[in-house]
């Protein structure tokens, strides 16, 4: 049996949305690993994210594109874009090959996820398999290879670095009409009365998410105060006096401890259970909403939404 239909068959399992949430209350995810050459660095993403991989095949080449795509991929009579990850991270191929050295394009692979409710093609050597992690186990980046390329990294089964790729900021760099449109919507959002006196606090580990929420908050005139993962957000509220708290807004994904974790954990005490968390996602499938639901958050919204930013802060934070 193929990769491709194991892999197929193990995704139509964690669709299962009970499977979803005992990994989620675990603190526990489950990541695709990859390689873009043969002996080449391991990378992953969530697989969460990942819909399926399929075979290379042909694809619709574009003229007059960006570099870092490879073509249109039509797959069930979907189009979808191809982004080539190794020109994407090194500008061309991983230095892992050998001079001279060229990869069969008809032995690579293409991963098909949806994230911030796009779905893409990413081109790679090879996905290898499947890592069950604690989030306690995922780290942040201790070298400036990729820049910020990266979120954070792990170590697999045998011991080798594994970097999670911050899909977040790939789709901003490879489809700059993405962040264009951001920037409208950013810019149509109506303005409203906040309450000052009260805190939006935000959990969010992409540097490129973060700043894009922060545009937000700024433009209403918001309080707020930013961690880099669920574990400083959960520090901070036990020192503080929560009724200052007006809005939780976290990611789910996040080192150390999981959105997921943040939720549970300040939903199971008496003396933060009323204060509303709004989930906010570049995980866009339904599942992952009604994970949020089932945990009791308040909201759920695809990262980053400005009218529903706006729509929660009017609904907690306004005057």
């Amino acid at each position: 049996i193929s990769f491709c239909i194991i892999f197929k068959l193990w995704t139509n399992i964690m669709m299962d949305i009970d499977s979803k949430t005992k990994l989620a209350l675990n603190n526990q995810l489950e990541l695709l690993c990859f390689r873009l050459s043969p002996n080449g660095t391991v990378f992953a993403m969530n697989v969460f994210k990942v819909r399926e991989t399929v075979k290379w095949q042909p694809l619709t080449l574009l003229p007059d594109t960006n570099e870092v795509i490879n073509g249109l991929l039509t797959l069930r009579d979907q189009i979808i874009p191809v982004v080539d990850l190794n020109q994407w991270l090194y500008g061309g191929f991983p230095p892992a090959l050998n001079e001279g050295e060229v990869i069969n394009q008809k032995h690579t692979q293409i991963i098909i996820a949806e994230f911030n409710n796009v779905i893409i093609g990413v081109q790679v050597y090879k996905a290898d398999y499947i890592l069950r992690k604690n989030w306690e186990d995922i780290m942040e980046p201790i070298t400036n290879e990729f820049g910020q390329k990266v979120n954070n990294y792990t170590k697999t089964d045998k011991d080798d670095i594994c970097y999670i790729v911050d899909v977040e900021r790939m789709l901003t760099e490879v489809f700059p009409e993405i962040a264009a449109e951001l920037a409208q919507d950013i810019a149509s959002v109506e303005k409203f009365p906040i309450d000052q006196s009260r805190w939006v606090l935000v959990a969010e580990d992409s540097e490129v998410a973060l700043k894009a929420l922060c545009i937000v908050l700024n433009s209403l005139d918001v309080q707020y105060k930013s961690f880099g993962n669920g574990r400083e957000l959960l520090d901070f509220v036990a020192i503080s006096d929560t009724s200052k708290i007006g809005l939780i807004i976290t990611d789910l994904e996040m080192p150390i401890a999981s959105g997921f974790t943040v939720i549970k954990e300040l939903k199971a005490n008496d003396a933060t259970k009323d204060i509303p968390i709004v989930v906010n996602s570049s995980m866009s499938g339904n599942s992952n909403r009604e994970m949020a639901e089932e945990l009791n958050a308040e909201g759920f919204m695809a990262k980053t939404d400005p009218s529903m930013v706006a729509d929660f802060l009017r609904l907690y934070m306004a005057k």
